[in-house]
């Protein structure tokens, strides 16, 4: 258990790296378009597309597991203060297996559409070239599939106290 943890701990902050290098390209690569546009009159034709089709994608769905693992996700603790201990505990592991039924369904209505655009090869029309997309479309499923799992893991972390002193697993709010 505590490899499985350990190695969905790693593969969450490595999503989470790459989400954030992509945070990185995209100001690299708008800043680029911008000194371009304004010292040398060109435009790379292509920079709004790969921001939203790619970057944006990439930053909002690939570090949703390391949020939920490290539970930093947005919480309403309206009742919080009234629950002993134990049922707060059983309160946030109702949580979180709501929150990976959730991922899962979401999981479940985006995985047919990312094949089926890679089937078709979707693309997006530029000026001077086709720009192929249909990679960006297997991001969100698979945000929400390991978002799933991290749920999961953490439910299990919350309802078993003792595996909280793994690195990335918080058990405390």
């Amino acid at each position: 258990m505590k490899f499985l943890l350990t190695l969905s701990s790693r593969l969450n902050t490595l999503l989470a790296l790459i989400g954030a290098a992509a945070v990185v390209a995209m100001m690299a690569h708008i800043c680029l378009d911008v000194a371009l546009r304004n010292l040398f009159r060109h435009s790379m034709n292509s920079a709004p597309e790969i921001v939203a089709r790619y970057y944006m994608v990439g930053i909002a769905f690939l570090p949703l597991a390391w949020l939920e693992q490290r539970r930093d996700m947005i919480q309403v603790e309206l009742l919080d203060f009234a629950m002993s201990d134990r049922i707060r505990r059983w309160s946030d592991v109702t949580v979180m297996l709501i929150a990976a039924l959730v991922y899962l369904m979401l999981a479940r209505a985006t995985w047919p559409k990312a094949f089926s655009e890679m089937r078709t090869g979707a693309f997006v029309d530029l000026v001077n070239m086709q720009m192929p997309v249909w990679h960006s479309y297997f991001l969100p499923p698979l945000g929400f599939s390991i978002a799933v799992v991290a749920c999961l893991l953490t439910a299990l972390v919350i309802a078993r106290p003792r595996l909280a002193d793994l690195d990335g697993y918080h058990n405390e709010r």
